[in-house]
């Protein structure tokens, strides 16, 4: 468990601090925000704790990662369903079990500097980061289709729980499948309706009505202000993926977007933060 500020009371679903080492939470937190994809990946490895804790220490109001699960019931971090493009292995994440995962180098693809850095449970990162930012959970599953196994979905929500993020986190998926089964088993916890496959990525306002989520996360190019003034119209809030680009970030700001993710933190940024200097 973190090393949590003085006066720290951690109860089922909710951390209560009286100092200033917390973020404020979900509800509390400003608009526009800036979340910081996979990390701040553009200096360091996706999903690592190097790329994490930069994006924390410069600032970042939310850091969004990637869950898989293992072969034998692990939950851990990483983008893709393959081991290829990030690290030494091959084949499928949910293939390997985790301590055959260990034996991986997850650095190196990046260069040198990071080489030896291994694959990271989701608790890893909520023993580090928990209350630290607000966490954009993207839960993977193959195909974005059907619902997540009921175990490991129940490990997941504990971990949540047990960790006190109920209210800095939200679990995204363009999967309708598991939207609407984490609706039903846990309704405390917020949802993000992602954009799923091509074919329904222009109806993810509608989708995201449907299946009773508070946010959802609209996909370049799909996205335009009737999708979002009808979301907000619905009581939805909007982020978007992805703007690395400070013109393109101020385009989707002025178009009502209220979250930007990037995988260029501190650019992205230090244009939302000119941005809302110049509407002052």
């Amino acid at each position: 468990m973190n090393d949590f500020c003085e006066n720290t009371v951690i109860q089922p679903g909710k951390i209560i601090c009286k100092g200033p080492a917390l973020c404020p939470d979900d509800d509390t937190m400003p608009y526009p925000r800036v979340c910081a994809h996979r990390g701040f990946r553009s200096i360091a490895p996706e999903n690592s704790m190097p790329a994490f804790g930069a994006a924390i220490a410069s600032g970042a109001d939310e850091i969004e990662f990637d869950l898989w699960y293992t072969s034998d019931g692990e939950i851990v971090s990483i983008h893709d369903s393959k081991l290829d493009r990030v690290s030494d292995g091959t084949g499928k994440i949910y293939e390997h079990t985790y301590g055959e995962l260990l034996n991986l180098d997850f650095g190196i693809k990046k260069s040198d500097t990071f080489a030896g850095l291994r694959i990271l449970k989701f608790e890893d990162i909520l023993a580090k980061f928990a209350g630290l930012c607000v966490m954009n959970i993207h839960v993977k599953t193959p195909g974005d289709q059907g619902e997540y196994d009921p175990a490991l979905l129940k490990k997941m929500l504990s971990l949540i729980e047990s960790y006190g993020v109920t209210d800095r986190c939200y679990l995204m998926s363009g999967n309708d499948a598991f939207q609407r089964q984490v609706g039903r088993v846990a309704p405390h916890i917020r949802r993000c309706q992602g954009a799923g496959p091509d074919p329904l990525k222009g109806q993810i306002v509608e989708r995201a009505i449907e299946n009773g989520c508070y946010k959802l996360q609209l996909f370049k190019p799909w996205i335009n202000r009737d999708m979002i003034d009808k979301a907000h119209a619905n009581g939805i809030l909007c982020n978007v993926f992805y703007s690395d680009d400070p013109a393109e970030c101020r385009e989707f700001l002025n178009m009502g977007v209220d979250t930007v993710l990037t995988n260029d933190f501190l650019r992205i940024k230090n244009a939302v933060g000119a941005f809302l200097s110049e509407k002052a």
